[in-house]
């Protein structure tokens, strides 16, 4: 079991101190009303939008540099995800970084993925030197190297538990899922077996059953009651070397970041214990900072998602317009039909096999997307407009045409000319051509002349005789 031992904090009033805040949250609307105010960002921001000169001063040099990747949203400068905070904004953006007292290393992860501004790590790197409590739990020199534990490739696979405490009077069960680096610190009470396997099946209910549980030889998990836990769930349980936590490195780091946070809270607010909003803040900002070892967050590795943080609010919301105007494509891209009252309609069916669709009329319209319809049986239902189709009925015959036509007696050819039929009454018998000097030419002997129509209602046994070949003849 890891255990601190309990000795009274020395004061070191020569030494800076950090400032534990709970300041508000910073919104992008806060950044660019500082971004105008701030006589160096207003002129990169004017040479975003305007051009670069060809020379500057040394203090734009580092916006210079970047030039072909800032731009600017909403008044504040952006390079990439990173939002540019202006010089009156920047310790305010440390002491939110700092919250849950990370390290140098994991504030820099943290603040790549959301600000920047110029010389950012050194001003990292010199808050934390500076903060009392983080100078007063530094960590001791690096180890020997010993074999590192294989890496699960999905998580909640191999579950690292280890005890922490006990620390002013509390102590705190540790979970590590070896995957994706997620901690769970639960305080206990007990130190049974009994307790300890209510809380893993606690936990069990949200992410399900891990594969592999490792601890040390605790009496809680040493028992014949723990031993008969992990083979009812078909899990291994494997236990580390007797005196050595560092086997167990995995939940051993995270203990020791647990009481550094836990150390440093108290040198700080002259607090005796961690309450709950204090273990909820700190949990917070582990899970959402990345990790050294994967280079993601815990939150993203386990849960396939990052989520929202107050880092977040700095940027300006380009991501949820690219969004927005994709929906408005969306639904201007595929209308939904409308259907009126009394139009006839398919409707999808669903009590046959065998018929999918049925006639219907819609009875009314129960809003934008519902219909009620009234089946030809009588019976009403409701419809989503993806249930209806329109429906068309077959026209009405029409009145049945005299058989009116170009019929010859001799021969069917005669009453095309030229390829176009045209009607006998009213051309002559012998058509004649005019000369553009206004006088007649004369007929074509090679060009048949046109036989009258035979009436067929004052004879109708009167027949069609086909011309010579059997068939009409086209004349071009």
């Amino acid at each position: 079991m890891s255990r601190l031992t309990e000795l009274p904090l020395q004061s070191t009033p020569s030494v800076k101190s950090c400032r534990y805040t709970t300041s508000h949250l910073l919104t992008s609307r806060e950044i660019a009303a500082h971004t105008v105010k701030d006589t160096l960002l207003t002129n990169v921001l004017t040479f975003i939008q305007d051009g670069w000169p060809a020379t500057v001063s040394q203090e734009h040099e580092p916006y210079y540099r970047k030039r072909m990747e800032l731009f600017v949203k909403d008044n504040c400068v952006l390079w990439g995800d990173r939002v540019v905070i202006p010089k009156t904004l920047q310790r305010h953006i440390l002491d939110l970084l700092h919250t849950g007292h990370p390290g140098t290393t994991r504030m820099k992860q943290k603040a790549r993925g959301y600000v920047w501004w110029p010389n950012i790590d050194a001003d990292i790197t010199a808050y934390v030197n500076a903060c009392v409590g983080c100078a007063q739990t530094a960590r001791d020199p690096p180890r020997g190297c010993i074999q590192p534990w294989t890496w699960p490739t999905v998580p909640w696979f191999r579950l690292h538990l280890d005890f922490a405490g006990p620390i002013r009077g509390q102590t705190f069960l540790i979970i590590i899922d070896a995957h994706s680096k997620w901690p769970e610190v639960i305080p206990v009470t007990q130190l049974t077996t009994k307790a300890t396997v209510a809380i893993l099946l606690h936990l069990f209910a949200s992410f399900g059953y891990p594969r592999e549980i490792v601890t040390d030889n605790g009496a809680q998990f040493t028992s014949q009651e723990f031993q008969s836990f992990v083979t009812v769930h078909n899990i291994k349980h494997k236990l580390t070397a007797p005196y050595h936590p560092a086997t167990n490195g995995q939940a051993e780091r995270f203990v020791q970041t647990f009481k550094n946070y836990f150390k440093a809270s108290v040198a700080v607010t002259s607090q005796r214990s961690i309450s709950p909003q204090q273990l909820d803040s700190f949990l917070f900002t582990y899970r959402t900072t990345p990790h050294a070892t994967t280079g993601t967050t815990p939150a993203e590795l386990m849960l396939g998602r990052q989520p929202w943080t107050a880092f977040d609010m700095l940027r300006p919301q380009t991501v949820h317009e690219h969004v927005l105007q994709s929906q408005e494509k969306m639904v201007k891209s595929k209308e939904s039909p409308v259907f009126a009252t009394h139009q006839e309609v398919w409707t999808r069916s669903y009590g046959s096999a065998n018929t999918r669709w049925l006639p219907a009329t819609v009875a009314e319209s129960l809003g934008p997307k519902m219909y009620r319809v009234r089946l030809e049986d009588g019976s009403i239902t409701r419809r989503h407009v993806d249930q209806l189709r329109s429906r068309s009925r077959v026209p009405e015959p029409l009145t049945s045409p005299t058989l009116r036509g170009p019929v010859s007696t001799s021969n069917a050819s005669e009453d095309i000319w030229n390829g176009v039929w045209v009607d006998s009454e009213t051309l002559d018998s012998s058509p004649v051509g005019i000369c553009d000097s206004g006088s007649e030419v004369p007929p074509d002997p090679s060009v048949p002349s046109l036989t009258p129509p035979v009436d067929l209602s004052s004879n109708p046994t009167a027949s069609i005789t086909p011309p010579a070949g059997g068939r009409p003849q086209r004349h071009r």
